[in-house]
């Protein structure tokens, strides 16, 4: 879901991601969508709409696997049918993705931080 300037994920389950870094989605080996294509025409008869285009892409998708590269902070998540979301953490200084999720009666946070460290948080 695109919130301006951020884009939200929701997972179900208390799950949700937001992204203020660049992300893309590749399925079957392309990149079938990235942040930046949303709103452009790329001399289509109306420009692309970023939610129809992600959702289409994700629908029935389940996912199998969360991989985290511990150097970046860059996240990956990995679904059937050869589709993944990659996500970029992006500066050495600002936040880049967060993540949201409940264990329990309790809501937790996790911050991918400038220079690729991570923090867990209270959320």
């Amino acid at each position: 879901m695109r919130e301006s300037p951020f884009w939200r994920a929701d997972f179900g389950s208390g799950l949700t991601i937001g992204l203020n870094v660049p992300w893309r989605i590749v399925a079957d080996g392309r990149v079938a969508f990235g942040d930046e294509d949303d709103g452009q025409w790329f001399g289509l008869s109306s420009p692309v709409d970023g939610e129809e285009r992600s959702d289409s892409l994700l629908q029935g998708r389940v996912v199998q696997a969360l991989q985290l590269d511990h150097e970046t902070g860059d996240l990956r998540i990995v679904f059937n049918g050869k589709t993944r979301i990659d996500v970029f953490n992006q500066s050495c200084g600002y936040e880049g993705w967060a993540a949201y999720y409940s264990v329990g009666s309790s809501r937790w946070g996790v911050i991918a931080m400038g220079g690729g460290e991570m923090a867990v948080v209270p959320g």
